[in-house]
């Protein structure tokens, strides 16, 4: 039974993965746009913040919080009861979030002033720059309704086995930015207003298209609020610990925000850039890990199986250890090569480039506790345990806080994003612990032994990586040259010694790989 969850839980990754992908290289090429025709600067600077504020209440009450209330209520909902009970607990919940993220939306296009002091109060002394954050923020805070639905609708169809609606939906807002950027851009006295006509194109696209996909899956939405249902009352009553989480996360990267916009300009441009990047190997596979693998423990604790449950997180946590793992070293490499290709072109020069490659350094530290948080977090959303992942957030804001207020004083910028990652470490091995002391769940010796021969496998692919980029470098090739051969090189050496260690990892995506073939 554990080996053929396991396979499940690889094949509903590679979907999820796969689109997860395509919408990756999509933001990558959104980015380059950016980077091609606004730099990092003013505009760019602008953009990012009025760009984060909606997007912190998406995933509050999109694919954060409600999501990690109701997903695992819902799906015992499905197990125990009928059609009926979790029919009235989907629309009771649908109808609480429309009429909030409506709200909100109104809310925040009125107040759109308070939300730029408070993210960004170091633009006050800069009113240019002020009164085009204001413009774009007022623009774009309906996103946040449009986003938001989409994201519940992705958690229900992932509830009912479908993941690859979910994972194709980001791929629309990149798509609609692109084209924004190069062809409406001439239209706006201000360009990077056309960015913003992009994200709200998008976030239409995007709710339709979940719709699309939920009247396939015949799911009946409507506008229901019925409170008697026992379980309307358990979301509800996991929702305000849940929320509080995911908002001292979001808090995280406003701090951020906040002490870069007392920076020189261009400095949240940079740590968005860099972050970019480190997210890329985070979406493709740690957050689609974390999107399969919470459905499935959920109905797991609701069959009350703690043997599945415990055999499907000592393999998650291997299988993310093998991929996160090389994916760092790959970063930490070839970081610098990657910034140059990605973004050096139109008005983003070399200093912009260095200075976000030393980003990217700092964020990567971090990268393999940021993905493991994935496979941490859901099991105590599966237990309905939504208290304890606040309580570490909260300590790790506290120290996020702390370390970030002295570090950027000593290295600037990058200060910020090491700050970041010693936190996302702190909170990692924290909720560990705390899984350790409830007896519930424990990493095995199968863990170790995966986790050993993945770390050797990345030293020999390191090294191999390495050696790449010092002779292409030698001989003057260019970046794409060499992170092209760098990556090939890498792939092959860290898969073959995988293979020849006998990594269960590799065993099992090679088998699910060949099944799907």
């Amino acid at each position: 039974m554990s080996e053929s969850k396991n396979h499940e839980i690889v094949r509903n990754l590679s979907v999820v993965s796969f689109f997860t992908l395509i919408s990756r290289v999509l933001g990558l090429l959104r980015d380059i746009c950016i980077a091609y025709f606004f730099g990092a600067g003013v505009a760019t600077d602008a953009f990012f913040v009025a760009f984060r504020i909606p997007n912190l209440f998406r995933r509050l009450f999109g694919e954060g919080g409600l999501s990690a209330s109701f997903i695992p209520v819902y799906s015992g909902s499905l197990v125990k009861k009928g059609a009926r009970d979790s029919q009235d607990l989907l629309m009771t919940v649908f109808t609480v979030l429309f009429f909030v993220l409506l709200f909100l939306s109104v809310i925040g296009v009125l107040f759109s002033f308070v939300f730029v002091v408070i993210t960004a109060p170091g633009f006050l002394n800069k009113p240019v720059q002020f009164h085009l954050t204001l413009f774009l923020t007022r623009a774009m805070f309906p996103y946040i309704f449009l986003i938001g639905l989409a994201a519940f609708f992705a958690g229900v169809l992932n509830v009912h086995g479908s993941y690859a609606p979910g994972a194709m939906y980001p791929i629309i807002l990149n798509i609609a930015v692109i084209i924004s950027a190069i062809f409406l851009r001439p239209f706006f006295h201000e360009g990077i207003y056309a960015l913003a006509v992009g994200v709200m194109a998008g976030g239409i696209l995007q709710v339709l298209s979940q719709l699309y996909y939920i009247k396939r899956k015949n799911i009946k939405l409507g506008l229901r609020f019925n409170l008697k249902n026992s379980d309307v009352k358990t979301v509800f009553r996991l929702l305000v610990p849940s929320l509080l989480g995911m908002a001292v996360i979001q808090l995280n990267l406003l701090f951020d925000t906040l002490l870069a916009s007392f920076l020189p300009s261009g400095s949240i441009s940079y740590l968005y850039y860099g972050d970019r990047l480190y997210q890329f190997p985070l979406g493709v596979f740690a957050i689609a890990l974390q999107t399969v693998i919470f459905p499935a423990l959920s109905v797991s604790f609701a069959r009350e199986d703690v043997k599945e449950v415990n055999s499907a997180f000592n393999f998650s946590t291997s299988l993310m250890f093998f991929i996160i793992v090389p994916s760092s070293v790959g970063l930490i490499l070839l970081r610098n090569h990657l910034v140059r290709l990605i973004y050096m072109h139109g008005v983003f020069n070399l200093a912009d480039a260095q200075k976000t490659a030393s980003v990217l350094l700092f964020f990567v530290i971090g990268l393999w506790a940021s993905a493991l948080l994935r496979t941490v977090i859901p099991v105590f959303y599966s237990m309905k345990d939504t208290k304890t992942p606040v309580n570490a957030a909260v300590y790790s804001l506290i120290l996020n806080i702390i370390l970030a207020v002295i570090l950027m004083q000593i290295m600037g910028v990058g200060g910020l994003a090491l700050a970041s990652s010693i936190s996302l470490i702190f909170n990692y091995l924290f909720l560990l612990r705390r899984l350790y002391l409830k007896r519930v769940i424990s990493l095995g010796r199968g863990f170790f032994k995966s986790f050993v021969r993945t770390m050797i496998a990345s030293i020999v692919m390191g090294i191999f990586v390495g050696f790449t980029i010092i002779i292409l470098g030698g001989l003057n090739y260019g970046s794409l040259i060499i992170v092209s051969v760098a990556l090939i090189v890498g792939a092959l050496s860290y898969l073959f010694t995988s293979f020849a260690l006998k990594n269960e990892s590799f065993y099992t995506i090679r088998q699910v790989l060949s099944k799907r073939s």
